[in-house]
């Protein structure tokens, strides 16, 4: 090596340390605001919460995490206030449970776009429905939903995706049902699943395995309907892995309709795609449009190190039952670019349907 070489990588190390310490001092001393965008007690935050008590470890400096639930329109109002983070507020992060037919039909809840926020990981679960067993005239089993007069449905937002998706498979099935919209959370239409003001709703892998599940399915106080169908690596719709023991809608499907019978048309191919969409990547985390392009890289390279942290994996796998799936780098930003891809004749089919429902 040349002495001018010596002398340029001599510099060069030297600027690169200077600036990590820089960017550590952007963390030091300082604890973090983790916005979740549901309500406490719910899926996204149980999720959010575990991940705000090990990540510290691994973002240089920071003195800890503070999560800060804010729930309203679907989540809608979390992920706005992070967007519209001040420049005091930019090394916030945002831990949501993202709802994409709200960017899709430009909804005015939100007045943000996922794609301008800072993408830095994702995790996967599986969503299902469940339902009151003496829903009348009694339901034992998923096929009974057929026997419902009417099923009263709890729900978030009129429009958000995981009621679009209720409504989804209701419709397929032939159920006669009612939307109930208005809660803030999943563990808000949990408290009134259990005092019996609606019939029937959905939740997360969290939740059910949490709460519905020991206290609701156990007790035989409600059962589960059924999970979305999970699309596995050769193209076909089913059981999700991670869980197992819940029939998928294809199955409920042909229960109701006939074996030989299997889910078609504008309706199903419109819950493929929002199920692709959402199981695949049901939690987000971004950071502002405004952050540090430095600071992006950090809080990735800190979720990359907290997927193999044997003792947060324990943790969660404790309360969730599951390990956590972690969608990082490329796969996620696939995820979020499909949003530019949706064809306009689904915009469409999906803008008359929301409307159908309103009249």
């Amino acid at each position: 090596m040349t002495a001018m070489g010596f002398v340029c990588r001599l510099i060069a190390a030297s600027l690169l340390a200077l600036s990590s310490a820089a960017f550590a001092q952007q963390y030091a001393g300082k604890v973090l605001t983790m916005i979740v965008n549901y309500s406490p007690g719910g899926p996204t935050d149980i999720d959010a919460r575990l991940v705000a008590r090990h990540l510290p470890k691994y973002i240089q400096g920071i003195s800890g995490i503070v999560v800060r639930n804010v729930p309203g329109a679907a989540g809608n109002i979390g992920v706005n206030q992070l967007g519209e983070s001040s420049e005091r507020d930019r090394l916030n992060v945002g831990f949501f449970t993202w709802d994409p037919v709200a960017q899709l039909i430009q909804h005015e809840s939100l007045r943000v776009r996922y794609n301008d926020l800072k993408f830095v990981v994702g995790f996967r679960s599986a969503l299902m429905m469940y339902m009151r067993r003496d829903t009348p005239p009694g339901i034992n089993a998923p096929a009974d939903v057929m026997k419902a007069t009417v099923v009263k449905v709890g729900a978030l937002s009129p429009i958000d995706t995981s009621t679009l998706r209720m409504r989804l498979a209701l419709d397929l099935l032939g159920v006669k049902h009612e939307i109930i919209p208005g809660y803030k959370g999943t563990r808000d239409i949990e408290l009134a699943i259990r005092q019996g003001h609606v019939n029937a709703t959905f939740t997360s892998l969290p939740l059910w395995n949490a709460s519905v599940k020991p206290n609701l399915v156990d007790t035989g106080i409600v059962v589960p309907l059924f999970q979305y169908d999970y699309e596995r690596p050769d193209g076909t719709p089913g059981r999700n892995p991670i869980l197992p023991d819940v029939p998928a809608f294809s199955e409920v499907f042909k229960q109701v309709k006939g074996q030989a019978e299997v889910p078609s048309g504008d309706r199903w191919q419109a819950m493929r795609l929002l199920t692709r969409l959402v199981d695949s990547m049901n939690r987000t985390v971004f950071m502002p449009p405004n952050a540090p392009a430095a600071a992006v890289e950090e809080m990735r390279a800190a979720f990359e190190k907290l997927a193999n942290d044997a003792e947060f994996i324990a943790d969660y796998e404790k309360v969730v039952r599951s390990k956590p799936l972690f969608v990082i780098g490329a796969p996620g930003e696939v995820i979020l670019s499909e949003l530019g891809k949706v064809q306009p004749s689904f915009l469409s089919f999906l803008r008359g349907y929301i409307g159908a429902e309103r009249k």
